[in-house]
């Protein structure tokens, strides 16, 4: 029993985390710009609060190490650009692009002037320097408190306000290979910093799916997907596809800019518009504002913050009402234009947090501001804090960047074809049941780094002598013309050193499919079948990764996952990524199984209220038994893993206990509350050993490569041996045999396609003689005697269990 005293720690605590930047920290700033390059956060100019002073200072601050750097131009360096705020800065081509703003000016009575210049940042070299731009009618107005976005290599200028306050209704668009202002478009709408947003979207991101059959495409680029699938599995694959190998849609479509307003914050009005091609004949602006849904919609926010993670727009900003003031962050799905609010749990309504970047690197969003400062305050002189910092796991939400293109889809299918051809291969892998598949060695050397150095041990340089062979001397050269000079023939023999394999095959004791998986990652670089696409085969194949240091596989992998976790595949999912270090991913299957508890509270409290379970209940219950063990042997519990010799794992084992375990097992270990819900975990999905190596051996004492497949067999057996429950169809030439369980000569039980848990339904309760909806009376009063004894234990019986499972997730978040 858990001391009432003792700190429960929220699983925000996980996903946001707070931190004290050091080193020269920027004071306290108005309007200043902010914009992230690799691992670099850049802080230009903006308004000293505490003098009103404008500046024209860049800050720097590495993502790595939190420590702020005042950058100081050096004698090569253009001058920086004139101080001032409420400017633009956009990232192009590893420059920072500043256009704009409020600033000094010597004609004015109050000193003031808005700004129209153009000035360039260089990272690389950090220097300044100011391009030179000829007149042009294009040219905007000067302007300050605007909108840019960067696209297709050109910067487009929206709206903004003049010096009189007012209103700016146009769209400027410079080109930034030429350096010409080349279109103007006019633009009725009020947006600007305090109220908009515009964000550029990606390549190849999927346009709304409202949008694709009125535009005659499926995407801006790749990553749309099937409209609608009833398979987890299916939609995975195809977004997988679309997004990591190029897709099949046009290269050529448009990316749009998103225009996102709000205004009128005590009725919140949102308008979102999507800007397609600006800078040509025919531009167009798509009015998207009536298709934004959700279950909740952002709020009004001040000065807000846009970016693009993914498929998702992520907008962040300062929420201000009379009951609560805090920095909220949304994602907005660009497929379906559906809002989700990033819950943050309390870490922002609590301080001063003013402002937010998103470091597309780690998937984090980055806020600014001051834990110990009050955001009413702050807000009301507009002030940026730079003291803290708030990173913000946006992957623990499924907003993430996406995997990039490698290759294209010809040579994907070519990578295929190769390994389908014994031909051209010249080594053996051995399956763990003893199945032999023929690879090129090159071709795995290429991809694969660990069979590369396993390669090196096993070639053995030898020494050949070649035949004797007549060497002839050169033609004399001096006074012959007609006559031929030969030389005798001169014979020696010659030794050659050549390397060759002391073995030509390789036991790798996985399953067939696993290995086939595998190898069809290795020759295309991306996951594009149906076999790869199976939960269990994606959830080894991260594993295989996390072993062999596969960067690329562990991206796809976990992208894959991501995109089919759901109720039937968290157990899963959750151990996997526990053990693969994939923290992320593994946060957000566990919310996925703290959403199905509360489903089974509410599931159980309909149950008091009503006696026959209605369809919906039972599912609920059999997801109950699914996760709790109480399976006849097809689901993934406790039972089910001792009846084929799996014996799982606490969460206080050495494992957890170790210095490698994830965040959040450490905190399972420490938090009892934590605790609990791991070990019950550890009841839902198989546990794999704590001991995982690294050491493939070779086939046998004869062929390859000698001894020691137990360690391993005994981590991707267990995984084997607990997943009969989800879909075991398309095992390629294998076949369902090839899941055989270690020490078992019976393959799993066939389940069904989609990954649902394949348990048996609970029996409906019986209800008594003349209630409404009840059967009618039988025939024999011994046998009504007993459908009711039958019908009371089978409620008691299920009541202790549902509360068995509900005490089981003990930890409140």
């Amino acid at each position: 029993m858990p001391s009432p005293t003792m700190q429960m720690q929220s699983i925000s605590g996980i996903i946001t985390q707070v931190h004290n930047t050091t080193g020269e920290t920027p004071p306290p700033l108005v309007g200043a710009s902010m914009t992230v390059v690799g691992d670099r956060v850049f802080v230009f100019a903006g308004r000293l609060v505490t003098s009103r002073k404008m500046t024209n200072y860049m800050y720097v601050l590495d993502l790595n190490t939190l420590q702020w750097t005042r950058h100081i131009p050096p004698p090569d360096s253009a001058k920086p650009p004139k101080p001032r705020y409420f400017h633009s800065a956009d990232v192009y081509n590893n420059t920072i692009i500043v256009f704009g703003g409020m600033g000094y000016s010597r004609i004015s009575t109050d000193g003031l002037c808005v700004l129209d210049d153009i000035s360039i940042f260089d990272v690389e070299t950090m220097t300044w320097r100011r391009p030179t731009v000829e007149p042009s009618l294009f040219a905007p107005r000067p302007r300050y408190a605007h909108l840019s976005a960067i696209v297709e290599d050109k910067l487009v200028v929206i709206g903004g306000q003049d010096m009189n306050n007012g209103y700016l209704g146009e769209i400027n668009v410079l080109d930034l290979k030429t350096w010409e202002w080349v279109h103007a478009k006019s633009f009725d709408k009020h947006v600007g910093a305090y109220r908009s947003i515009a964000i550029t979207a990606p390549p190849r991101t999927r346009l709304p799916i409202m949008l694709r059959e009125t535009m005659g495409t499926g995407g801006v680029g790749g990553g749309g997907g099937p409209t609608s699938t009833d398979s987890p599995q299916v939609s995975a694959m195809d977004d997988n596809k679309n997004s990591a190998a190029g897709g099949t849609t046009t290269i050529d479509a448009p990316s749009p800019i998103y225009l996102y307003t709000n205004y009128n914050f005590a009725d919140v009005k949102r308008e979102l518009q999507l800007i397609f091609t600006p800078s040509g004949a025919s531009s167009a602006v798509e009015d998207c504002s009536n298709y934004m849904t959700g279950s909740a919609m952002p709020p009004g926010l001040r000065f807000p913050t846009g970016h693009t993670l993914g498929h998702h727009l992520v907008l962040a900003g300062t929420y201000l009402s009379p009951q609560s003031q805090s920095f909220t962050i949304w994602a907005l799905d660009l497929g379906t234009l559906t809002w989700s609010r990033i819950e943050t749990g309390s870490v922002f309504t609590q301080g001063s947090w003013n402002r937010g970047v998103l470091h597309e690197t780690t998937n984090r969003f980055v806020v600014f501001g001051h834990r110990g400062r009050n955001l009413l305050d702050d807000y009301n002189h507009r002030q940026v804090n730079f003291d803290h910092v708030a990173m913000v796991d946006m992957e623990a939400f499924g907003v993430y960047n996406l995997p990039k293109t490698t290759c294209s889809t010809l040579a994907q299918e070519m990578g295929l074809s190769l390994l389908n051809e014994p031909a051209v291969s010249d080594f053996r892998i051995i399956t763990i049941e003893n199945q032999s598949i023929p690879v090129n060695s090159a071709v795995l050397c290429q991809r694969w780094p660990y069979f590369e150095q396993l390669m090196k041990e096993n070639r053995a340089t030898v020494s050949t002598r070649k035949p004797i062979v007549d060497i002839k001397k050169d033609e004399e050269e001096e006074n012959n013309n007609d006559e031929t000079a030969t030389a005798g023939s001169q014979q020696q023999p010659q030794q050659e050193k050549q390397q060759i394999l002391k073995a030509h095959s390789m036991s790798f004791p996985y399953p067939h499919p696993v290995v086939i998986a595998l190898l069809q990652f290795i020759y295309t670089d991306n996951l594009l079948t149906a076999q790869q696409y199976q939960p269990h085969i994606l959830s080894q194949l991260l594993l295989l990764a996390d072993m062999y240091e596969l960067p690329r596989l562990r991206a796809l992998a976990t992208h894959a996952l991501h995109q089919m976790l759901n109720m039937s595949t968290a157990p899963l999912i959750f151990e996997t990524a526990a053990l693969s270090h994939q923290t992320s991913l593994q946060v957000r299957a566990l919310k996925m199984m703290i959403a199905a508890k509360k489903m089974i509270q509410h599931q159980q409290q309909q149950h008091h209220s009503t006696s026959p379970m209605t369809p919906r209940d039972n599912t609920f219950s059999m997801y109950a038994e699914s996760v709790s063990g109480r399976s006849d042997g097809s689901g993934l519990g406790r039972r089910s893993q001792q009846d084929h010799g799996i014996r799982p794992s606490s969460p206080t084992s050495s494992y957890y206990r170790s210095s490698t375990a994830s965040p959040l097992q450490r905190q399972g270990s420490e938090d009892p509350h934590m605790s609990s819900m791991l070990d019950h975990l550890s009841g839902t999905s198989p546990k794999f050993p704590p001991t995982r190596t690294r050491t493939p051996s070779y086939a046998s004492p004869g062929s390859p490569f000698g001894k020691g497949i137990g360690s391993t067999r005994g981590v991707m057996g267990g995984v084997m041996g607990g997943q009969q429950s989800f879909s075991s169809q398309g095992y390629g030439s294998a076949g369902p045999d090839a899941y055989r369980y270690p020490g078992s000569a019976s393959s799993p039980p066939q389940t069904p396609r989609h990954g649902s848990i394949a348990v048996p339904a609970i029996p409906e309760t019986p209800t008594t003689a003349g209630s409404p909806g009840s059967p009618q009376p039988s025939r024999s009063t011994k046998n009504k005697k007993d459908s009711s004894k039958d019908g009371k234990k089978s409620t008691k019986e299920k009541k202790a269990f549902l509360e068995s499972v509900g005490n089981k997730f003990s930890m409140n978040f």
